[in-house]
């Protein structure tokens, strides 16, 4: 039998890097730059990054987003319908005429935070919970659909009322998950494989949050030396909520913030633009400052896998989906997709970098 303590796998986004008690509020700056600028740029597979940037087409042609307050770029519908038809019409993995099209269709912009390149870059992948339709043994903990008056009630019930009870007995439980910590992560991560008892599997995502602020455990339990804060990473986090089960609860519900989930019946999962993410290319942002289904050239590193040094990361990826931790202009979060690799770099990617965003050559007038 699986106690929740046994779980072995659970997302990153809880680790805390920016913690400082007097940040500066973020303003969003860019300059122009070339493509001969980007490190990397020529070597990157362009025609897998087209092909993901053409599944958020059918989405933005219909409708647009509006426009990202915080760096007021704005990319009208008609734009996105000139790309993503010049996008269309390149043969499938032709990577020169990729590049090409990428080239000559934008500009390349570096952004700024106030004045600096650099941001904090994480990952995430899709776990593998272990549930059941019916509340029995260790499956006690039920993921929620979204209630009925959510969209009307904001804040709606906090984390800790919702653990106390107060949506019991209405027929809003999806499943019932055997591990409450998992199903907290799950929480920040936004979508995951469920395994059931039965054998079969099903997805599961995002589809409402309660209108409460996300808050860092991670960040919490440093402030309170819980866990020595040169040490605090998702695998600490992970352990001291296992190896602390009175407490546990307690902890978890000091962030407010609680997700409902809904089942996907799509063979992948679903970003915030609506579009199935592609691994190692969709990359989640602040739409405050990025509008969904542009394109951004990320120069990171990633987490050694076989040797001791962190791996160059220089790849072009697609703003496809946000989170509750990835606040600012410089802040992105890699979708690593599944598996033990995914799993492992997810775990422990916090790599500082730059990227620079590909802004369409009609709308580049925004920036000036």
């Amino acid at each position: 039998m699986r106690g929740w303590r046994k779980y072995i796998a659970l997302p990153l986004l809880l680790w805390c890097s920016a913690c400082a008690y007097f940040k500066p509020a973020d303003h969003f700056g860019s300059r122009p730059l070339s493509y001969e600028q980007l490190s990397g740029w020529t070597a990157d597979s362009h025609s897998y990054a087209l092909q993901t940037f053409l599944t958020s087409c059918p989405m933005l042609m219909k409708k647009a987003r509006g426009t990202s307050s915080g760096s007021n770029i704005a990319v009208p519908q008609d734009v996105w319908q000139s790309l993503c038809m010049d996008a269309s019409r390149v043969p499938p993995g032709n990577n020169e005429r990729a590049r090409m099209f990428f080239e000559e269709r934008f500009v390349p912009y570096r952004v700024t935070n106030n004045g600096k390149e650099r941001g904090l870059f994480t990952g995430y992948y899709v776990p593998t919970l272990y549930g059941a339709f019916r509340k029995k043994g260790d499956y006690a903990y039920p993921l929620y659909i979204a209630p009925p008056e959510l969209a009307r009630q904001r804040p709606y019930h906090s984390h800790a009322e919702i653990n106390n009870g107060i949506l019991n007995k209405r027929g809003l439980e999806l499943v019932w998950i055997d591990d409450p910590v998992m199903r907290f992560f799950l929480q920040i991560q936004g979508s995951g494989r469920v395994r059931l008892s039965d054998g079969r599997e099903m997805l599961v995502g995002y589809a409402g949050q309660n209108g409460h602020k996300y808050e860092s455990l991670g960040k919490i339990m440093g402030d309170e030396n819980l866990i020595p804060k040169d040490q605090i990473n998702f695998y600490t986090i992970r352990q001291w909520l296992y190896d602390n089960p009175q407490k546990a609860f307690a902890m978890m519900e000091r962030n407010p913030s609680y997700v409902f989930f809904r089942r996907l019946d799509v063979p992948g999962v679903v970003g915030a633009v609506g579009a199935v993410l592609t691994k190692q290319r969709s990359m989640a942002v602040d739409s405050n400052y990025i509008p969904y289904g542009l394109p951004l050239f990320l120069e990171t590193d990633l987490p050694p896998i076989q040797c001791c040094e962190p791996q160059p990361f220089h790849r072009l990826m697609i703003a496809q989906d946000t989170g509750g931790a990835i606040r600012g202009p410089i802040r992105g979060d890699i979708f690593f997709g599944e598996g033990s690799e995914a799993e492992f770099l997810a775990g422990n990617m916090k790599g500082r970098g730059q990227y620079s965003l590909l802004v369409p050559r009609e709308i580049t007038h925004q920036l000036q």
